[in-house]
């Protein structure tokens, strides 16, 4: 009986700090799981995961070269990339994957802000914002499915605002970055209205 008593108090407790964890992971505003993603037969896959102490670690190598980028990291909780070839073996799967994050990301109140449709076999891409106010997001996730075949998922997670997006956008020419800046701004200037 002692053993059955003790048996179920160490389950109870293992379920509660589960839960705890499970809870506590998913309660990061602007964060997405994507679960695991599988390699093609190729073997091309990368994973990038940068947690909150990297991100001040690479804030404060930014600071004197580039204060706007560092200002930017600073206001970020974490950061994940990957990358994964795609082949016979892995594309259906995978592709799968990607739009079952899309759906998820629309039902949980996420903004498509840019989508990118280039016919069959063209790149295929999406990028969504978790808005929070008028002048910031919680999150970013872009997906590609793109004509080289590749699958890209990144998830940057954190405060950042309007204008340093637009900073970064036009630092580093990234394209998609500036629609959403735009279509940011025109929100913003239609509430002033």
């Amino acid at each position: 009986m002692k053993n059955l008593i003790r048996s179920a108090f160490v389950a109870a407790t293992l379920s509660l700090a589960l839960t705890t964890f499970a809870s506590a992971a998913e309660v990061e505003t602007g964060a997405i799981d994507i679960g695991q993603l599988m390699p093609s037969a190729k073997g091309k896959f990368v994973e990038v995961n940068l947690s909150p102490a990297l991100l001040k670690f690479a804030a404060r190598i930014a600071a004197k070269q580039e204060p706007e980028t560092a200002e930017l990291i600073r206001g970020l909780k974490s950061i994940r990339v990957n990358v994964v070839g795609l082949d016979d073996s892995n594309r259906a799967a995978t592709t799968e994957q990607i739009e079952g994050v899309r759906r998820k990301l629309e039902t949980q109140g996420w903004t498509k802000m840019v989508t990118v449709r280039e016919g069959a076999g063209g790149d295929n891409v999406d990028i969504h914002v978790k808005q929070h106010g008028e002048e910031s997001i919680d999150g970013l996730v872009v997906t590609v499915i793109d004509r080289n075949g590749e699958a890209v998922f990144v998830n940057i997670v954190g405060n950042i605002n309007a204008d340093q997006l637009a900073t970064i956008a036009d630092k580093f020419d990234i394209e998609p970055l500036r629609k959403i800046h735009t279509k940011m701004d025109a929100k913003k200037k239609a509430k002033e209205v």
